[in-house]
């Protein structure tokens, strides 16, 4: 009865195909998993939507008022400039039919064949012309009825953006509201979207944090230990790191330290922030994950670079060189953006704050005044040069020597970014917690109580002498960060979409009581498929490389010193022999022990390089060797993703 009454209401400009759509997906969702808390919101969805025909009202214009919340600003333009971004990825998806192995390494949910024909769907939509209230009905519904074969393991985050864009231009070219005949079937579009969404989060059951330095990431830790999440540590010197992963991040190289040390006339020991070339074992996306589910952990933060994930299959001989990194399908990626330029100035503040924090005795200003862009770009190679994109594509791109970053480098960071679940911007609060609370299930918000901030460091930031130069060797950062911030609001719109549905339902159907939000919301069936994925994966010992990160006089050392190292770390991994042991001079030890000291008087000072197990075994004279991570062909930094 309440079936057919709802199909009655194709007299009201509603489409009967839609709510069997709807109907289809929650049933196809809940034969897998209920990844809904309480009353289903599109269950009470669709049951609304009949009480309302039954009575001859319309349905609710949940489209026009969510397109109305998320553009908001005054600023002119603000749709154009989604639409603008929206249009560039259409363009790549249209000239880009079958994708190479390096491009799906950092977008590899076109790997799915429901993946690809739903974004030829939605390329479709976008391309089509005018403002045919029937045509755009059926496209809807024949999108619909394809999201329904789609993997609830997979949120698709970038077909999912595509397909609300494609509907957001069609609401441009209608020029104001849908008809009411169009109006259920973006309903029904949108709504499963969310719903496939939200039950990948709770079937992966993990998240991982892309932790770009000085973009906020330190608040957001805060923010999953305010929410339930499970991770190694919350205080600011762990940082959501987990030490086996040994994920800090790598600024001050060792040769440019020395001169500044020199220019301050201070021989100290090395600073732990000294560290751009710290060895990091290769542990696969699938090893991450296995580690996380082993340890009963929800959440963690990466801030070096893109996991690497090997030669990917039928991958040629130039790919097979290039893709050493990707990203992580059984994760749920998160990450947070920040304008890059407010980021480089905040990252060569953080740096001086470090310096003088750790030369106590010393003016150090004096290093970095009246300093050029090449002054910064050989202390902090990758900081200080298109910092976002060379953490995204990998160590191999991040490392020294830098690599010059081109249009295709551009092109292979806007796909990652695309690749993220969910995306931030940290100038844009609302949005943030928007996302937070609808697209993750958290409560809390964002912390902004635990900033970490140069302006700490008590004398004027020393900016480049010619500040301009370095701002315009960052503008390809400065794409990146614009297409991520318009794909960010594509999922405000989406996010303000359900909540205005929530809201039309009377509040509290989607809100999540679980810890950290819907990767907790697991069935016990998916929570077994975990099990099963990962039963087999294997971790060598010789790989969780926690010894030795993060101990002064260790991490960083100057790279004539490694070859003894690089060997060891070799033995080690090939047969699991007993590593290579060094004795120190006695002053040696002194000065590390000196400098241990000064680190351990440094805490909270917001370092987040983790010390390992040599920190806590016995003091002896024995430390395990750091190798240095080098490249075994001369030619790979030139011939990098293409």
């Amino acid at each position: 009865m309440a079936r057919s009454a709802f199909c009655i209401a194709v007299a009201l400009g509603l489409l009967c195909h839609a709510a069997v759509a709807i109907d289809a997906a929650q049933s196809a969702a809940s034969s897998s998993q209920d990844a809904f808390v309480g009353e289903k919101l599109l269950r009470r969805w669709r049951e609304m939507l009949s009480a309302r025909a039954d009575k001859g009202e319309p349905a609710p214009s949940v489209f026009e008022q969510a397109f109305t919340a998320t553009f908001t600003s005054k600023q002119a333009g603000e749709v154009e400039r989604t639409l603008e971004q929206l249009s560039q990825l259409m363009s790549w998806v249209e000239a880009t039919p079958s994708p190479n192995a390096t491009q799906l390494a950092f977008l590899p949910e076109l790997r799915s064949d429901a993946a690809r024909e739903l974004a030829s769907l939605a390329l479709a939509l976008a391309k089509s012309d005018g403002a045919d209230a029937k045509a755009l009905a059926a496209s809807l519904n024949a999108i619909s009825a394809k999201l329904q074969s789609a993997s609830s393991w997979r949120g698709y985050a970038a077909v999912r953006r595509m397909l609300v864009g494609a509907i957001l231009k069609k609401r441009v070219d209608f020029g104001g509201r849908f008809p009411l005949e169009v109006q259920a079937a973006v309903d029904a579009v949108m709504l499963q979207l969310f719903q496939l969404h939200k039950l990948s989060v709770a079937n992966r059951g993990a998240v991982q944090f892309f932790h770009v330095s000085k973009s906020g990431g330190t608040n957001l830790c805060q923010s999953a230990e305010a929410n339930g999440c499970a991770s190694q540590g919350f205080d600011t010197r762990t940082n959501c790191l987990i030490r086996d992963f040994a994920d800090q991040p790598r600024w001050v190289t060792y040769n440019a330290h020395k001169y500044v040390q020199y220019r301050m006339s201070s021989r100290q020991a090395l600073p732990w922030f000294v560290n751009f070339h710290t060895y990091r074992a290769e542990l696969t996306c699938d090893q991450r994950r296995a580690y996380l589910l082993r340890n009963g952990l929800t959440f963690y933060a990466n801030e070096y670079t893109n996991p690497p994930t090997g030669i990917p299959a039928g991958a040629s001989a130039e790919e097979a060189e290039a893709a050493t990194s990707g990203m992580c399908e059984d994760f749920v990626n998160l990450i947070m953006f920040r304008h890059p330029h407010d980021r480089l100035r905040s990252q060569i503040g953080w740096v001086q704050k470090l310096y003088k924090e750790f030369y106590l005795d010393t003016d150090t200003q004096r290093a970095f005044v009246n300093r050029t862009t090449g002054f910064w770009e050989r202390l902090m190679p990758a900081g200080v040069n298109n910092y976002y994109i060379r953490s995204l594509l990998g160590q191999r791109f991040f490392e020294f020597p830098v690599t010059q970053v081109l249009p295709q480098h551009v092109t292979l960071a806007k796909l990652a970014a695309l690749q993220h679940d969910i995306l931030l911007s940290l100038d844009a609060k609302p949005r943030n917690e928007l996302a937070l609370r609808v697209g993750l299930g958290w409560a809390q918000a964002l912390r902004d109580d635990v900033i970490r901030s140069s302006a700490e460091l008590g004398d004027a930031v020393a900016l480049p002498i010619d500040y301009s130069t370095m701002l315009e060797r960052n503008a390809p950062d400065v794409e990146v960060y614009n297409f991520a911030r318009e794909m960010q609001a594509l999922d405000t719109l989406l996010w303000n979409f359900v909540s205005v549905a929530d809201a039309q339902l009377g509040g509290g159907s989607n809100l999540s009581t679980d810890k950290c939000g819907y990767v907790s919301m697991g069935s016990p069936a998916a929570v077994q498929e975990r099990e099963r994925r990962y039963a087999d994966v294997v971790i060598p010992a010789s790989s969780l490389r926690t010894g030795g990160v993060g101990v002064a006089g260790v991490t960083g050392a100057p790279p004539a010193d490694t070859a003894g190292a690089a060997a060891a770390a070799v033995r080690a991994a090939e047969g699991g022999e007993q590593q290579q042991q060094q004795q120190q001079p006695a002053e040696q030890k002194e000065e590390a022990v000196a400098a241990k000291h000064q680190e351990e008087a440094n805490t909270g000072t917001g370092k987040s390089v983790l010390r390992g197990a040599a920190d806590g075994a016995d003091s002896g004279s024995t430390k395990r060797v750091i190798s240095i991570s080098r490249r075994t062909r001369s030619s790979s930094h030139r011939r990098l993703l293409h």
